[in-house]
């Protein structure tokens, strides 16, 4: 695969038209032909993600090049102008469930439908997630269940916004060293699930998890615990996985803020699409 790096460089972030551009700093991006795939939450729909791709797009990071829609039965609604592969311009894909609300188990098998179309009929080998909420554990049960199959490209890198890994378990007295550290203390089913599938993961790939953190004394986003957004992160550091995390604090960590907030679209950016 080729790479064109294209070297220190400021990028111009407008989020509206009456607000003056924002200045971010990046140290250097590498320019590939692997898509990055952004999928949205419990409920979610094209615009879900279209902040972010959009405003990663306005500052030459990424450009989309295609939105899959998904149905029930696994077959693909695809809007694209591409022919044969895609461009080494960090394309982008908007990947929406046309069943916005069904379970974490079917949303994985529609992963892996359009993984499968894009291996079979773009030659693509590699490519990132992007999850939000519910979009970002769809995507890491995917990848314990399907990633390693023959008809699946490697997912090199996972981002997860917001997700609720433990599910909604509120433990407002473990803290955020001892999440890290030690795991949840209170574990759910769910999290229990992902912990006996591990050893399914590509050990290839690299995870950055974000979650929200309102104020001081409330250690969640207003929906989503950080003992769950951070929930898998003991159980890929113990498993010699590369992780990393970041909390946003405030207002802004707000759940439903989460995905068109600039940090984390930078963070997003940075992970992604910085060599």
């Amino acid at each position: 695969m080729k790479k064109l790096k294209v070297l220190s460089f400021f990028l111009l972030l407008f989020l509206t038209a009456c607000q003056k551009p924002v200045t971010i700093e990046t140290k250097e991006v590498t320019k590939t032909n692997t898509p990055t795939i952004f999928i949205h939450g419990y409920s979610g729909n094209s615009h879900t993600m279209n902040t972010m791709i959009k405003t990663l797009e306005k500052s030459t990071v990424t450009e989309e090049e295609m939105v899959i829609r998904v149905f029930e039965d696994g077959t693909l609604d695809v809007e694209t102008d591409l022919k044969n592969e895609f461009s080494q311009n960090n394309p982008s894909i908007n990947l929406i469930f046309d069943n916005n609300t069904s379970s974490q188990w079917h949303q994985a098998e529609w992963i892996k439908s359009a993984l499968t179309y894009l291996k079979a009929e773009f030659k693509v080998e590699k490519v990132n997630l992007v999850g939000f909420s519910m979009g970002g554990i769809s995507s890491f049960l995917y990848m314990e269940t399907f990633s390693n199959e023959s008809t699946q490209p490697t997912v090199e890198k996972l981002v997860t916004i917001g997700a609720p890994f433990n599910e909604f378990i509120d433990d407002n007295e473990q803290s955020e060293e001892s999440i890290l550290e030690k795991g949840p203390t209170q574990i759910s089913e769910q999290l229990a699930n992902y912990q006996t599938l591990v050893q399914n993961l590509p050990n290839e790939s690299r995870y950055f998890l974000i979650g929200g953190q309102i104020s001081d004394d409330k250690l969640s986003d207003g929906t989503v615990p950080l003992n769950s957004s951070l929930g898998i992160y003991s159980l890929l550091k113990q498993n010699n996985f590369f992780v990393k995390h970041q909390i946003i604090l405030g207002n802004e960590g707000k759940h439903s803020l989460l995905k068109k907030n600039l940090e984390v679209i930078q963070l997003v950016g940075n992970f992604i699409f910085e060599n």
